[in-house]
């Protein structure tokens, strides 16, 4: 069974991809709760002491790495699903995402309203 998914990060340095993102997901949940950073490190200060379902990871920016911020957070035992973002299909970054127990998916930018109904589902 899927877990119900309320509360959702996103960490990705592209503004209009926060922006396109929200707009999709509040259409097809408005009763969903997302937060936004374009900073890795606000976000992982945030993971500190807040909670979320869900953990949406973008792979390449520029003051850290999506998988610098995994290697952080297990530092931290920070426990959260992960869903890494990235702009292209990358075989070796969906390898890499294997070698991390808390990534559960994979996602190609930018999210169609088609990935974000089958993540929303429960």
């Amino acid at each position: 069974m899927k877990k119900v998914i309320n509360k959702i990060v996103f960490v990705d340095d592209d503004k209009i991809q926060h922006m396109i993102n929200k707009k999709n997901m509040t259409r097809i949940r408005p009763d969903l709760e997302l937060v936004f950073f374009d900073d890795p490190f606000s976000a992982l200060n945030w993971l500190t002491s807040e909670t979320a379902d869900l953990l949406l990871l973008d792979i390449n920016m520029p003051e850290m790495s999506g998988w610098e911020f995994l290697e952080i957070l297990n530092q931290k035992e920070i426990k959260i699903d992960v869903n890494m973002l990235s702009s292209s299909m990358d075989p070796e970054d969906l390898a890499r995402s294997h070698e991390f127990d808390l990534v559960t998916g994979f996602l190609i930018k930018p999210l169609s309203t088609e990935v974000m109904e089958d993540l929303l589902k429960s």
